[in-house]
Parts: C-alpha cells; structure tokens; sequence
C-alpha cells in the first residue's frame, strides 16, 4: 500500500497551514475537508486543538495579524527615522510580501474584508478592528512628526492617517488583480508625494 500525506501534529506547523489555505480560498471556499488535506491533520485533531472552521479562520487571521502587522506598526510607531521614511519603508515592505510567492496572492485582511457578508460577523470585526488600529497607529506618527518638526505645522494628520490606511488595502487589491512589484513601487512613489514637505530651518 502507498504511503499518503503524513499526519502533521504539530499545532503551528497546522494553523500556518491553515492561514494559507484559508488566506488563498476565502472562508467561505474551504472546507473542513480542504483543511483535512492542507495540513495532514485528521478532521477530530483539527476539531480537537482548533475548534470548528470559524475559530480556526479567526486563529488563522490572528496569526497574520501577528506575522504580518503587529510588529510593523510597532517599529512604524517608535522609529526615530524621518515619517517620509517609515512611512516609504512600510508601504515597500507590504508590497514585497504581497508578491513573495511563497505566499498566496494579495492581502488576507483585505481578501477577508471583500468576503464581506459571507463571512461570520465576529470574524469581519476582527478585520476591521485591526484595520482601525493602523489606520490610529499612522494617524499617532504624523501627530509625532508634527510636534517634532517632521511635518508642515497645521498638517492634516488625519486625513493622513486616512489615505495611507487606504493606500495599504490598495496594494493589496492591486495584488489580486495580478500587479506585480514594480506597479505596486510606482503606486507607493505617487502616494508619498502626498505627505506635505519636511520644513527647512528658512521656514522656521
């Protein structure tokens, strides 16, 4: 007899499984069975460590959150680089994980989002929240650039915080559609144009 695929049991070696299958189909495109053959864990050991698919989705979409985000807007926050900087530096390191084809194509979170209604609300909230967490992480680093002369007083931080929040789920969008890394570059290079120029000591 042939030896199958073997049984993973390793809960973390799973949920990245998991992630990237759940990540490329959608929730509503996969199925316990699909999970079944992604990870090599029986079905009563996915239901057993993991629960139904909606708490593993919501595992797997935290575990992005952590991979992919948290740390990010940790460093974008604290960084003592110029904002025009960080903010060039985040929006090029989404982008290269966005083509890295070890990955599947786009964003999770923004692939989770266009799913919509099809999708348990708690799982669409937990989209959400981390979405608006950024879009509060950018709006508290332009505040900062401001106080610190890294941004024209008066700035619209804001409205900043708001068009670099899209500018992200854009990239992610574009992705999908098959941009690859060069259209995603020329993309970032147009919305730094938006930031308001640093402010010279003739200004001051």
């Amino acid at each position: 007899m042939g030896r199958g695929r073997p049984r993973k049991t390793d809960p973390d070696m799973v949920l990245e499984e998991a992630m990237k299958l759940f990540w490329k189909q959608g929730f509503s495109g996969t199925s316990m069975s699909d999970l079944v053959a992604a990870t090599g864990m029986v079905k009563p050991g996915l239901y057993s460590n993991f629960g139904d698919k909606e708490a593993l989705y919501k595992l797997a979409l935290e575990r992005y959150i952590r991979d992919f985000g948290a740390a990010w807007l940790e460093e974008l926050i604290h960084s003592p680089k110029p904002v025009s900087v960080c903010f060039r530096q985040f929006l090029e390191a989404a982008a290269s994980m966005l083509v890295d084809k070890s990955n599947p194509e786009g964003c999770f979170l923004v692939n989770c989002l266009t799913e919509g209604t099809v999708q348990p609300a708690e799982i669409v909230s937990l989209s959400q929240t981390f979405v608006a967490k950024r879009r509060t992480a950018f709006a508290l680093r332009f505040e900062r650039a401001e106080q610190q002369g890294d941004l024209l007083p008066g700035s619209d931080t804001e409205a900043l915080a708001d068009f670099f929040s899209g500018q992200i789920l854009s990239l992610g969008v574009l992705c999908r559609a098959g941009a690859n890394i060069t259209v995603l570059h020329r993309v970032i290079d147009v919305a730094m144009m938006a930031l308001p120029p640093i402010p010279t000591a003739a200004q001051g």
